[in-house]
């Protein structure tokens, strides 16, 4: 994982904000609404977004709900672009994955954002983000 992944998207959780990602080396954007971070039962960090936009290794047409595994996103750009929970489109904040390890979560109208204080160092994030890629 390249470091400041798990920041910028703990900061894309927070405010709400959509973020570019390239996942699994693939030189194609897909634009997604990050609503919760999380250790899987495997000890992988994973976020569950909602794709609205972009590419599709499986083919299928955005809008889709997703997780997408940290180590394999690539590329990570904030964007302006904010959204709202998607409560009706199937986001529920008590999932079982959720219950442990979970690090940040969007609000459900029933409470607001949070994140858990991450207990991932520096060290273990990668290598930082090329120069040419800009967060907002």
């Amino acid at each position: 994982m390249i470091p400041n992944v798990l920041q910028v998207l703990t900061v894309a959780v927070r405010e709400k904000r959509c973020v570019a990602i390239r996942y699994h080396d693939q030189t194609h954007i897909r634009v997604i609404e990050p609503h919760a971070i999380y250790t899987a039962g495997n000890g992988e960090i994973v976020v569950d977004g909602y794709q609205t936009r972009g590419y599709s290794s499986s083919g299928r047409l955005p809008p889709f709900w997703r997780p997408y595994r940290l180590k394999k996103i690539s590329a990570v750009s904030l964007l302006k672009e904010f959204f709202q929970t998607r409560t009706q489109d199937g986001f529920m904040s008590d999932k079982d994955r959720y219950r442990d390890g979970l690090l940040a979560m969007v609000d459900d109208h029933r409470r607001r954002s949070f994140v858990f204080p991450s207990s991932v160092g520096p060290e273990e994030m990668g290598p930082h983000l090329p120069g040419n890629l800009h967060r907002r």
